[in-house]
């Protein structure tokens, strides 16, 4: 008998749904690394869903590399399986992002449109040669320099930003008022140290500590829309978590 999920009370697309079971599934070891997935079929019984909306599932999981799809026998958990991330409200990351615009200022603001280097292509997805908008600008709380934001947009979004609006508000803000549909994000944190470079537009010593960050921005058909690198003082930046634990 094929197990019902009951998704009534959940509000997000579902596709979203199903990609959220299922990835919570592997990782609680419901399904092993190298261990098959439920057919359609059964995943469209599951969560009462069509073939079209499991399959857009699958294809998050794949782009992910959680699975692999094998032709004529199934879609596989990947034998590598790497740790998961934590998972986060996309809201709260808007709701942050707007308070640093309203909180601080720019300075140093450069927008071009450049061939995308190899690590822009790879997150955003782009073949070679593709162009992207690249927009820079240094972040300045209580008049000193606290971050260095480097975004990259792809060209083919035929999306354009005045300098001003860049100035004035965060490029999520832009990408929304522009009609992109925000959806998901990757987001990682690591370390750095400054160099001459970022020394010199940060006003610290060269191999002075940093934060730094790197942020990969999906609309709702999972298609990259923003890539952002950003470089932070470590002696002024704080990401604070509050973390809840569900009832049981």
């Amino acid at each position: 008998m094929v197990e019902q999920i009951d998704n009534s009370q959940i509000r997000s697309p579902r596709y979203i749904q199903v990609y959220t079971a299922v990835r919570n599934w592997i990782y609680r070891g419901r399904y092993a690394p190298g261990e098959r997935l439920p057919t359609e079929n059964d995943l469209c019984k599951m969560f009462d869903v069509s073939k079209i909306t499991v399959r857009r599932a699958m294809e998050m999981l794949v782009d992910e590399e959680m699975v692999v799809r094998r032709r004529g026998r199934g879609t596989f958990v990947v034998e590598d399986l790497a740790e998961p991330p934590m998972t986060g409200d996309m809201e709260q990351l808007l709701l942050k992002v707007d308070r640093l615009g309203k909180s601080t200022s720019v300075s140093s603001s450069e927008i071009v449109t450049i061939a995308a280097d190899r690590e822009t292509r790879t997150d955003l997805r782009l073949p070679d040669g593709a162009r992207v908008h690249r927009a820079s600008h240094v972040r300045i709380l209580d008049g000193e320099p606290i971050g260095y934001n480097v975004t990259y947009i792809p060209a083919d979004l035929s999306i354009g930003f005045a300098l001003s609006e860049l100035n004035e508000q965060p490029m999520l803000t832009l990408l929304e008022r522009a009609g992109v549909s925000v959806a998901s994000a990757d987001q990682v944190f690591g370390a750095t140290l400054a160099d001459t470079r970022l020394a010199g537009l940060l006003h610290v010593a060269v191999g002075a500590p940093l934060m730094d960050m790197r942020l990969v921005v999906f609309d709702e058909q999972r298609r990259p829309v923003e890539r952002l690198v950003a470089y932070y003082r470590a002696d002024v930046y704080r990401h604070h978590v509050h973390l809840t634990r569900k009832s049981r």
